[in-house]
C-alpha cells in the first residue's frame, strides 16, 4: 500500500510540478486532478484483470464491473465539464466523447499491467521451482556418487588385505583424506579447481599404493591453477576412477593410466587414456551393471554445465580415452 501511495503521489507531483513550471497556474489544480483520473481508471483497469485472474476464487457479477465502469466515464464526463468549461449541463456530452476512450484506453493499460505482473511472476515461480529440482536432484546424485566412491575402494582393500597387509595402513591413511574431501569439501556448487586437482592427487597417490609397480601413469596436471577458477566438485574423480578400474582388467603386465590437465582461453581441458581390453575385462567381472558413476558424472554435467561442456570417450588401439572440456566458472 505504502509503495503505491508513493508511486501516485510521485506521479501527479511531477506532472503538477510541469504545469506550473510551464506558467499555466490557473490549470493546475484541474492537471491534478486529471492525474488522479487516470491513475483511478489504471488501477480499476487492473482490479478488472485481477478479478479475472483470480476468477476461480473470486467471481465479479458483469453488471458490477459494467456499473463501475460506467461511474468513472459519466464522473469523469462531468468533473471535466465542471473544472474547463464550468458549466456541466453545458459541456457534459463533449467531454462524455472524450473521457470514454481516455477511460476505456487506461483501464485496459490497468489490465495489461495485471497480466503482465501475473505471468512474470508465474516465470519467477517456475524458475524457482526449475531451480530447486535441479538442486534436489544435484544432491541425489552427490549422495549415490560417495557410497559408489566408497563401494568400489573398500573392495580394492579388502583384495589386498588377502596377500598384501603392508599396503593396508597407507591405504586407509588416504581413504580418510579422500572421504573427509568428498563430505566436507563438496557442499557448495561450485568449488577452487586447486581443491579438486589436490583430491584427484591424492587418489592417484592411493591408487600407486595399491598397484605397486604394475601401473605406469604419466600424470600432467596444471599446477597452482588461479584461485578464481572454480569446478563443479566430484566431477572429475569418476573418470579418473574408471580408467584405474578398467586398466586393471587386461591381461598385460602393466595398466597404463595417462591424465592431463590444462587451462586454455577460460575453459579447463582434461584428458585421460588407460589401457583397455573389453572381452577380458568381462570374463573377469569388471563391468559395471548399474554404470552408476558415469551415468550420474554424465547428467550432473547436463544440470550444470548445460552447453558449456563437451565430452567425448572413444576406444583405439586398446587404450580408451576421455576427453572433457568445460567452461570455467
Amino acid at each position: 500500500m505504502l509503495m503505491h501511495l508513493s508511486f501516485c503521489l510521485t506521479f501527479v507531483a511531477v506532472f503538477s510540478f510541469a504545469v506550473i513550471l510551464s506558467g499555466n497556474y490557473d490549470v493546475a489544480a484541474a492537471a491534478m486532478i486529471s492525474c488522479l483520473y487516470i491513475l483511478t481508471c489504471t488501477y480499476v483497469g487492473r482490479w478488472y484483470g485481477k478479478s479475472w485472474l483470480n476468477r476461480s476464487v473470486v467471481r465479479e457479477p458483469l453488471s458490477k464491473s459494467v456499473s463501475i465502469f460506467l461511474v468513472l466515464v459519466l464522473g469523469g464526463a462531468a468533473g471535466a465539464a465542471y473544472m474547463f468549461k464550468g458549466d456541466i449541463s453545458g459541456y457534459f456530452l463533449q467531454n462524455l466523447f472524450i473521457c470514454f476512450p481516455i477511460s476505456l484506453l487506461f483501464v485496459f493499460f490497468g489490465i495489461a499491467i495485471a497480466l503482465a505482473r501475473h505471468a512474470v511472476g508465474m516465470q519467477v515461480i517456475e524458475a524457482k521451482i526449475v531451480k530447486e529440482q535441479k538442486e534436489s536432484e544435484l544432491r541425489l546424485l552427490l549422495s549415490q556418487l560417495s557410497p559408489h566412491f566408497l563401494f568400489n575402494t573398500l573392495n580394492n582393500i579388502y583384495g589386498i588385505s588377502l596377500t598384501q597387509q603392508q599396503r593396508v595402513p597407507k591405504l586407509l591413511l588416504k581413504l580418510s583424506e579422500l572421504l573427509r574431501y568428498s563430505v566436507y569439501e563438496t557442499r557448495e556448487e561450485f568449488i577452487p579447481l586447486k581443491n579438486e586437482l589436490l583430491y584427484l592427487k591424492n587418489y592417484i597417490d592411493f591408487e600407486k599404493i595399491q598397484n605397486g609397480d604394475r601401473l605406469v601413469s604419466e600424470i600432467a596436471i596444471e599446477e597452482n591453477p588461479d584461485d578464481r577458477i572454480r569446478i563443479a566438485p566430484m566431477l572429475l574423480i569418476v573418470f579418473v576412477e574408471n580408467a584405474f578400474k578398467y586398466s586393471k582388467a587386461t591381461r598385460k603386465q602393466s595398466m597404463l593410466v595417462i591424465i592431463e590437465l590444462q587451462i586454455k582461453n577460460d575453459w579447463i581441458h582434461f584428458s585421460i587414456k588407460n589401457s583397455f581390453e573389453p572381452g577380458h575385462r568381462e570374463k573377469m567381472g569388471f563391468e559395471e551393471p548399474s554404470g552408476i558413476g558415469l551415468h550420474h558424472t554424465l547428467k550432473r554435467l547436463n544440470l550444470i554445465y548445460g552447453s558449456d561442456y563437451f565430452y567425448n570417450a572413444y576406444v583405439n588401439d586398446d587404450m580408451y580415452h576421455v576427453t572433457l572440456r568445460l567452461k570455467a566458472k
